[in-house]
Parts: C-alpha cells; structure tokens; sequence
C-alpha cells in the first residue's frame, strides 16, 4: 500500500461515527463528507450495523480499523490504510475511540482523502443512490395504495351489498382528493427528472459529434 501521509486542506475528508459494545458489531452513528467549502452529515434515525449501511468491502475495512482497538480510550493512525470500490477510494484513516462509563465505545474514523462520489460507499437499499428506477417504482406503489386498493376495497364492499355503490364511490372520491393532486405532483417530478436526462443525454452526443467532427477536419 502507499502512503498518504501528505494532504492539504482542498482535500475532501469522510469521517464515520460508530457506537460499539465489548464483543458486538458496531453500529453507525453518523457519516459526515467535510470540505473546505461545506459539511454535510448524514444522522440515521436508527443506528444500525456497519454491514447493513456500508457496501462489503467498505464494511469490512471498517471492521478492521475497529479489530485493532484494545476497548480502552486511544488513538490510532493509520497513513496507509487506503479502501476503495468502483467509483471510491478513501485513503489515510485516523481512528479516535473513546470508552464510555456504559461500557460502550464511540468510534470516529476519519478518512483524510475521499476520492469519487461518496455514494459508492453505502448498500444500495440505504437509498442514497435513488435514482428514476427507485423513484418510479415508488409512484407507482403509492398510486396502488392510495388509489387503487381502495377503490377495490370499496367496490367488493358494494359487491357483497354492504355499502351503498354510489354513496361510496362518492365519499371515496371527495377522501382521495388531496392525494390525487400529491401523486400527480410526484409524477410531475418523475417526468421532469426523465426529461433532465434527456437533455444531457443530447447534450453529450452533440459533443460527441463536435468532437468527431474536429478529429476528422484534424486528420485532413
């Protein structure tokens, strides 16, 4: 491995907070990408374990910065360490541990250099790669839900003649209301994001044809 020792403050950091009990994995607190220009920290409402928020191999460098903590209150510097994944490396860890009067130990690791897009980091069903396929896929269960179950809920009710088919149809229509204009805004967002694509899609195949263009005028 190669060392990292130097670094400047242009450099874009990442720092992890964990909690751990003796013998147990530990649990992600928080994660925080720092720069000279911007602090943007991620909390989780649940704390939850390191192989459940962080891709494998992140995990288990993770893992292995925490093996070599001895329980106790200390500091730790690793100048070499360096862990990476398609799309991100992170590289020179320093490793503060505090013991706690619980029992427990909260951990910061921080990576001084945070190369590519952080979230490479993190298991996809964390959600911070969400793109059109997930967001699509949730406007659709959302209509389902909103929409169309109980609509059906209603009409097997008129079916077994429990309800009044009119009548129901009618209150159902005036309590769905609001939510009808909420599912169309977010499609509204889903179309707009397609589009968005679209457009830079064009964008990078007019360049690319520029491009060519220049090679071939070039080569004559």
């Amino acid at each position: 491995m190669t060392d990292n020792t130097e670094t400047g403050e242009e450099q874009r950091r990442f720092i992890v907070n964990l909690i751990a009990e003796e013998g147990a994995v530990p649990f992600v607190r928080s994660c925080e990408v720092v720069s000279r220009t911007f602090r943007n920290r991620t909390s989780f409402v649940n704390t939850l374990p390191m192989h459940e928020v962080f891709c494998d191999s992140i995990a288990d460098g993770l893992k292995d910065c925490v093996n070599m903590l001895s329980g106790e209150t200390q500091v730790i510097s690793l100048p070499s360490l360096i862990l990476e994944v398609p799309g991100l490396v992170l590289a020179g860890a320093h490793i503060l541990a505090t013991a706690n009067e619980d029992g427990t130990q909260s951990i910061i690791i921080r990576f001084r250099t945070s190369l590519g897009g952080i979230g490479h980091a993190f298991r996809p069903d964390v959600g911070f790669g969400a793109g059109l396929e997930d967001m699509t896929r949730e406007v659709s269960a959302q209509v389902l839900t909103d929409l169309a179950l109980p609509l059906l809920n209603v009409l097997s009710a008129t079916e077994a003649g429990l309800v009044d088919a009119e009548s129901a149809i009618g209150a159902l229509s005036q309590q769905l209301a609001d939510r009808v204009h909420e599912i169309r805004f977010q499609i509204e967002l889903v179309k707009r994001y397609t589009d968005g694509l679209e457009r830079q899609r064009g964008g990078n195949q007019s360049t690319e044809v520029a491009e060519q263009r220049v090679r071939k005028l070039t080569s004559c």
